[in-house]
């Protein structure tokens, strides 16, 4: 199942190109936001619930929303509305894997909790890391709610409490699959000084950084997700 999170100035821009785009390719969807959105796309809101520093708060919501009132399925991804997937690498990914163990994936940095924590750009929990999540929350010792932003280092801190750490994405050749950047910031992540201290696993030079089996990349305006598209889906080389 698709997640994808988004907010009510991005629904028309964003969030219409990602159903139009990638999020057609998943086997499940559900965007989750702070205010209706078109009835064809499904969704769930919470109006209260409408800055940033309510991340940590939406998140929680909606995973307690797709435990308890979606149907079961066996992966979920959480995504930003400026992300684009390749759903389709995606799938091979996680066919190594079995969905019946607690997995959790993406790009992973080496700060905040002492085994990393995944980049909310987009994220993979499997159907048990999920439940697992959805009851930790209960606990407000190990998993507390409170308003922040960076929904992603709380989620990685309320994991580990209950032994579910991130795990290597990469390929074969160190290659990331996931990306917290924009690709053109990828190619310069040798060079980022924030990137070679805190990224988990040491960033390779230019296009070495990218797996020809990439999943994601973050930072992508709509026009880009559409040529992306395009490229993948639609242009056919003679």
């Amino acid at each position: 199942m698709c997640m994808i999170h988004t907010a009510t100035p991005s629904h028309k821009t964003r969030a219409k190109t990602i159903f139009e785009t990638w999020a057609s390719r998943c086997d499940g969807l559900l965007f989750f936001t702070n205010s209706p959105m078109e009835p064809e796309i499904p969704h769930v809101y919470w109006s209260h619930l409408g800055t940033r520093d309510h991340s940590w708060e939406k998140i929680r919501r909606v995973f307690q929303h797709a435990v308890e009132k979606e149907r079961p399925y066996d992966w979920y991804l959480r995504a930003d509305d400026d992300a684009y997937v390749i759903v389709e690498n995606l799938r091979s990914f996680l066919s190594n894997y079995s969905p019946k163990a607690k997995h959790f994936f993406g790009y992973r940095w080496n700060f905040f909790v002492p085994r990393g924590f995944v980049d909310g750009a987009a994220y993979i929990l499997s159907r048990p890391a999920a439940e697992a999540f959805h009851d930790v929350m209960k606990d407000p010792t190990r998993c507390p709610e409170h308003h922040r932003a960076e929904e992603d280092q709380e989620m990685a801190k309320c994991l580990a409490a209950v032994g579910i750490f991130p795990e290597d994405s990469r390929d074969e050749n160190g290659s990331d699959r996931f990306h917290h950047f924009h690709p053109l910031e990828h190619l310069d992540m040798f060079s980022d000084a924030f990137a070679r201290r805190f990224a988990y696993y040491p960033p390779l030079r230019g296009e070495e950084n990218f797996s020809p089996e990439m999943v994601s990349f973050h930072h992508v305006s709509p026009y880009e997700m559409r040529l992306l598209d395009f490229i993948l889906y639609a242009a056919k080389p003679s």
